[in-house]
């Protein structure tokens, strides 16, 4: 199988894209220069383009709109210039006359000659091949693109190396790639996927190592069966000899066999099954083309909802039908393809009337005329039920036939393709009608219940209950619906159903109904296109019988394999694993481990576990505990992730509520209807001590110690609290990660699966004697990012950024909260802090450079770490902090104090800081620290016209002593005045803007509500660019919707948006809330703005 190399494939999709963009450009000039989008008729147009434009005016009424008639364009152009060449390079451009193959340039040669243009040429030669896809009278490509735009996508089809078009697997590369624009745009559009976006974004080109290895372990095990002695065993590697299968009712000759691709896409399975069987019938003694012939006509059969995909696939069946040796000039086979995704037109009144008046027959088509309405959504699992119904099997199937036969404007893409006719409906009912088919292999569409329409979802809950949560796993059930008795299915599937709680039925049904054959764990990286852990795969094989007692199961895990290469040769030569099929029943929630599972308690019977407040709109009710300068009755402490494990950790969020009621300060209707009322979850933990799993790998912990946590957290809460060391040190160790890891593989583990692992209780006692002889450590941390931390430098693992804070007069909430649990050691650290209260500067203002009589940033910062340090201080030490820091530069504190010290706080404290460092813009001027928390109106004022204003009056009088740099220092001031002023006063893009807010609650000017948080309120100080650095804060849209319109008229939470003060004033007017500091406030600045303007402001 010749396939693309990484390289090759990357050169192609940006190839297929540059050429969407460019025949896009071309087609909507082209369109225009014919005035198809005008309702008047121009007078310069000759007979010949009035006839065009008005078939092309036709057809953008049948799309519904301009853009689609663009696409559509776009599409056919470039498309019909790609397989041109894939014909011209696999030497299958055949000249209608002399039956030889010619290149693109002869046709560009022949062309000169008859004075046309070339791909009027290439049209008419590959028609005779293709004529549904090279139709010579389509108004789409008889538009003539405008010289320039042709050139264009002539350079980008020349740039595709030859080497491309003779590979396998790049015809269905370029549909894909020519839908990556789709794809993303449905993405960010954050709708819910139905119809035509199905295909869009869920289509993955399956790598060719899955391809063949799921059917060289279904019909290469079918053959190989039949002939042990066959020479096709060596060259099928991915084949596993010691599975055990039953071919009862298999046929004994290949030309009998059927096999279908239930989601074909363009074909990438059905073109590697073609190759199989090619070697299959020769062996078996047939011609070459008679063996092509029979492959096409009887044996391969796909199904897809894109009928522009389901052509692709038509194409490349045939292509390796002609490049195998197929005669050029034969009659080959219409491919046993169906579009399942073309809906009826007709309306429900016209196919009810077939009933006449049989209630029990209207009822059924009733059924059926909702179904194949959402065909385009629904597909290939519509399910034609011949049984188990009151009409008579006969009856109904001619009354649906009827009925479909009517729709004459739906016909058969694949027909088309190949100039022939047929109804699209009616042969895609008969396929799905069919419950026959010896093998079924797929990789399906991957797409969760939460993104699915409403045309899709009922109809999988419905059908498919146990595996309705993703459309893949729904795809396991149909495939076994399609098979034979003891027919083999095979599919590409998500791994996360065979171990997630919400599938413990699925695998039930599985377990007992179907013969699991093949399992294979491909982990992350499975897929070329798809880095990490997106998309983690397994491959399954199956069997549609009942398992017996002693039925077992191959397992295969290329998960640790990094590279997707690497796992095709992990699958043909690393060892496998034999499990029996009954034995994983008894596993907890009958999880599917490909490995033996250990005997023994488990943890949940020591344990419960329990998941955390899920909260719905994290920027609007989470914040760090350091943007509230103290937590009052509105926050409570929240306990979250940690990175690695740790005695105490994740102890830096809270959150927005009501602990005394037990939920977030919401709406209770909200709670209950959009939330419900998870916001409630893990109660049973709080106030309570248990360990705290972090649900991401590497699955770390830390201790829990009672406060609310978040859903990205697990609570193992020990059912007796002696137990909660051992349990503690059990979940530390190497082993509670691997126990975890057996069971469920999934990017982020529940907490369903926290518990049930192997726990040995008198083991673990004995390990935690030994680890812990004094028992539990008490809360202490040295982090200053947590809420226990003590306050004080010395010990602190970033001295420098904590004698900073506490310069500025912050304090943690270990320091001033009494309730907060802490060790003795904690405790003493307190009381060290206290003493150097008397440092803090109480209106929480420090100018780097010395200003209006103050002592400079550095002497400040001196005196408090000598407090701090004592005895132990010296230059030496100051030196050794500030490499501590990361600070390397000569420039000691005030060097780090001006350019350092600002950037690593923001990156210590999450990217919220509570520090702020305004500066003029200049290495030797005005720079200043800020305490947020106290940056209130008047704290604002006082940095502008008392510490500022003094600074600039030192400027003024250093120029007139003729001091260097001093203009320069002067207009840099001036400027960081103007820019504060206008903060002041609050006018966009100076203002704040809070989303979850109505208008009127807005801020009027520089009032912000330290309750929304730093990342609302530093974003007047970040549009005016004078902070010292800039901290990774995004107003972009926020996840999720709101219940009701908000501020930006949408339900969309959008951050980025900004109000004048006329419009808040008139808000506040109109609610009656006009208070009267408001107008105080506007008096002030009209009166401010009135001097200014005359000249009369200092």
């Amino acid at each position: 199988m010749t396939v693309l190399e990484k390289s090759a494939r990357n050169q192609l999709d940006k190839a297929v894209q540059a050429a969407r963009r460019a025949a896009t450009a071309g087609a909507d000039r082209a369109l225009r220069a014919l005035s198809v989008d005008q309702g008047k008729k121009p007078t310069y147009l000759t007979p010949e383009q009035n006839e065009l434009r008005r078939r092309l005016r036709v057809r953008c009424r049948g799309f519904g709109s301009w853009q689609d008639l663009v696409r559509a364009v776009a599409y056919e152009q470039w498309h019909r210039m790609l397989f041109a060449r894939f014909l011209a390079e696999n030497d299958l451009l055949i000249h209608p006359l002399y039956q030889v193959p010619v290149t693109l340039d002869e046709c560009a040669e022949i062309a000169r000659n008859r004075g046309i243009d070339q791909w009027e040429v290439v049209t008419e030669y590959a028609a005779g091949m293709l004529p549904g896809i090279f139709q010579q009278d389509d108004p789409l490509l008889l538009l003539k693109y405008a010289p320039e735009d042709q050139a264009a996508l002539q350079e980008i089809l020349e740039g595709i190396p030859t080497e491309t078009f003779q590979t396998q697997d790049a015809l269905g590369w370029t549909y894909q790639f020519w839908q990556t624009e789709e794809k993303e745009k449905v993405k960010k559009s954050e709708r819910k996927i139905e119809g035509a976006d199905i295909c869009a974004v869920t289509q993955l080109f399956t790598e060719p190592y899955m391809v063949q290895f799921l059917l060289q372990n279904t019909l290469g095990a079918w053959w190989l069966d039949c002939h042990p002695e066959s020479p096709l065993r060596s060259e099928w590697i991915y084949y596993k000899d010691e599975v055990q299968h039953n071919f009862s009712t298999f046929p004994k000759k290949a030309k009998e066999l059927w096999l279908l691709d239930p989601a074909c896409g363009s074909g990438h399975f059905l073109v590697e099954a073609f190759h199989m069987l090619l070697a299959i019938r020769q062996e078996e003694g047939e011609s070459r083309n008679e063996a092509i012939r029979g492959i096409v006509r009887d044996n391969l059969h796909g199904l897809e909802l894109d009928p522009r995909c389901i052509q692709i696939a038509a194409f490349a069946i045939a292509m390796e039908a002609w490049k195998a040796g197929f005669p050029t000039n034969q009659y080959l086979p219409l491919p046993n393809l169906a579009c399942v995704g073309l809906p009826i037109r007709a309306e429900k009144a016209e196919w009810l009337k077939l009933a006449a008046g049989d209630g029990l027959l209207e009822d059924e088509l009733e059924k059926y005329y909702d179904l194949f309405k959402n065909a385009d959504s629904l597909g290939s699992l519509i399910q034609i039920e011949e049984t188990g119904t009151l009409v008579p099997a006969d009856v109904l199937m001619n009354k649906l036939e009827t009925a479909l036969a009517k729709e004459k404007a739906i016909s058969d893409p694949v027909a088309e393709a190949f100039g022939e006719t047929a109804s699209g409906i009616l042969k895609a009912v008969q396929y799905l009608r069919r419950k026959d088919y010896h093998i079924v292999v797929t990789n399906p569409p991957f797409l969760s219940n939460r993104r699915q329409a409403d045309s899709l979802r009922p109809v999988i809950e419905r059908d498919f209950p146990s595996s309705k949560y993703d459309l893949s796993t729904v795809f396991i059930g149909r495939s076994k619906l399609f098979c034979c008795a003891r027919g083999l299915f095979g599919l590409v599937s998500p791994q996360n159903w065979l171990f997630l709680t919400s599938y413990h039925k699925m695998r039930n049904e599985l377990l007992q109904s179907q013969c699991v054959k093949i399992i294979c764990r491909l982990g992350p990286n499975a897929f070329e296109e798809i880095s990490g852990h997106i998309v983690k795969a397994i491959l399954i094989v199956s069997s549609n019988m009942d398992p017996e007692y002693n039925s077992s199961i191959l397992t295969m895990d290329v998960s640790e394999i990094k590279e997707t290469h690497e796992k095709s040769n992990g699958l043909s030569n690393q060892n496998f694993q034999i499990v029996n099929q009954i034995e994983q029943s008894k596993n907890p929630d009958s999880r599917i481990v490909l490995t033996t599972v250990s005997a023994g308690p488990l943890l949940e019977e020591y344990s419960d576990c329990y998941v955390g407040v899920l909260n719905g709109d994290s920027p609007r009710f989470q914040r760090r505990f350091w943007e509230i300068p103290k937590l009052d009755d509105l926050w409570v402490f929240q306990q979250t992730t940690v990175e690695k494990n740790i005695p105490f950790g994740g102890q830096y969020m809270i959150l927005f509520f009501d602990i005394k009621e037990g939920h977030l300060r919401e709406d209770a209707r909200i709670r209950r209807e959009k939330l419900h009322n998870s916001d409630q979850r893990g109660n049973k933990c709080w106030g309570k001590w248990g360990v705290a799993v972090s649900a991401m790998e590497p699955l770390p912990v830390a201790l829990y110690t009672g406060a609310t946590f978040d859903s990205n957290v697990a609570i193992l809460l020990p059912k007796d609290i002696r137990n909660l060391l051992p349990i503690w040190t059990f979940c530390q160790s190497k082993e509670y990660h691997a126990a975890v890891r057996q069971i469920d593989q999934s990017l982020k583990v529940t907490n369903a699966t926290l518990g049930k692992v192997p726990f040995n209780l008198d083991h673990w006692i004995k390990v935690a004697s030994e680890q812990y002889p004094n028992g539990l450590p008490k809360p202490y941390s040295d982090d200053p990012t947590q809420w226990l931390f003590h306050g004080h430098p010395k010990p602190s693992a970033t001295p420098l950024h904590v004698s900073i804070v506490g310069l500025l007069g912050y304090r943690w909430p270990a320091e001033i909260d009494p309730t907060v649990e802490l060790s003795s050691m904690a405790k003493k650290w307190i009381a060290e802090s206290e003493k150097l209260l008397l440092f803090a500067k109480s209106d929480g203002i420090v100018c780097i450079p010395p200003v209006w009589g103050e002592r400079p940033a550095t002497e400040r910062l001196r005196s408090i770490l000598a407090a701090a340090y004592g005895g132990d201080w010296s230059p030496r030490k100051e030196e050794e902090i500030l490499k501590q820091a990361g600070y390397t530069k000569n420039s000691g504190l005030e060097g780090f104090l001006r350019d350092e010290f600002f950037a690593s706080h923001c990156k210590l404290f999450h990217h919220r800081p509570f520090i702020w460092q305004v500066w003029d813009g200049t290495k030797d001027g005005f720079s200043v620290l800020l305490n947020y928390h106290r940056l209130d109106r008047n704290a604002l004022q006082k940095l502008i016209y008392t510490y500022l204003g003094n600074w600039i009056a030192q400027q003024k009088d250093e120029i007139r002593q003729e001091k260097p740099g001093s203009e320069r220092r002067l207009a840099a001031a001036e400027n960081l005045k103007g820019k504060l002023e206008k903060i002041l006063e609050g006018e966009p893009p100076f203002d704040i803007y809070v989303r979850w807010k109505p208008l009127h609650e807005q801020a009027m000017g520089w009032e912000p509500d330290l309750n929304d948080g730093v990342r609302m309120n530093i974003r007047p100080f970040m549009e005016a660019g004078i902070l010292r650095w800039k901290p990774n804060i995004k107003w972009g849209k926020d996840r999720g919707t709101d219940s009701v319109p908000n501020c930006s008229g949408t339900t969309e939470r959008l951050n980025d948006l900004h109000f004048k003060l006329e419009e808040k004033q008139k808000a506040r007017e109109n609610t009656g809330e006009m208070r009267e500091a408001d107008q105080c406030i506007l008096l002030v600045e009209e009166k401010q703005k009135a001097r200014k303007n005359a000249g009369k402001i200092a």
